[in-house]
């Protein structure tokens, strides 16, 4: 009868250190958020819309903690895949195409920087039937302009659907 000392865990577990150390900034930063939302004003109307968002996403982050942690003798078709170079180009092309979204909301406009996304969000995806990708970033567009002038009490800067 043998007993697992920790050694021998330790040994069977990795830590997929990437993951975790994502998991634990994005906590980290919010409870930073909350602790200053707290610190600016402890109204209702202020707090009543954040504060229960960040518990739930901090809850969420806890539940993904466990998936941090790995056997190392899983079998070889539940191992993460290797992130090939082309792969992480797209990735960082996503990244870069969403900051200048974001840069582009002021100085394009709120719509063609959201369309202008969606173009090369679809095209970096792989789709490359043209109406499609046309189609799809209009209705995009317009959906989201929309509702965001529904719900968001100030104007963003638009061009086309101001």
């Amino acid at each position: 009868m043998s007993i697992d000392t920790p050694q021998s865990v330790k040994k069977t577990l990795s830590i997929d250190w990437g993951h975790l150390l994502t998991v634990m900034a994005l906590g980290a930063w919010a409870l930073w958020y909350l602790a200053d939302l707290r610190e600016a004003s402890l109204d209702l109307e202020n707090t009543l819309l954040v504060q229960p968002l960040i518990f739930i996403f901090v809850l969420m982050l806890l539940a993904v903690v466990p998936q941090c942690l790995r056997k190392k003798d899983l079998p070889e078709d539940l191992h993460p895949e290797k992130l090939d170079r082309v792969s992480f180009l797209k990735i960082l092309v996503l990244m870069l195409s969403f900051a200048l979204c974001i840069w582009g909301m002021f100085t394009f406009g709120f719509d063609i920087s959201v369309f202008l996304f969606c173009l090369v969000t679809l095209g970096v995806c792989g789709e490359r039937r043209w109406w499609v990708i046309l189609l799809f970033s209009s209705l995009a567009t317009v959906i989201l302009i929309k509702c965001y002038q529904l719900l968001v009490p100030f104007q963003m800067p638009n061009i086309i659907l101001g």
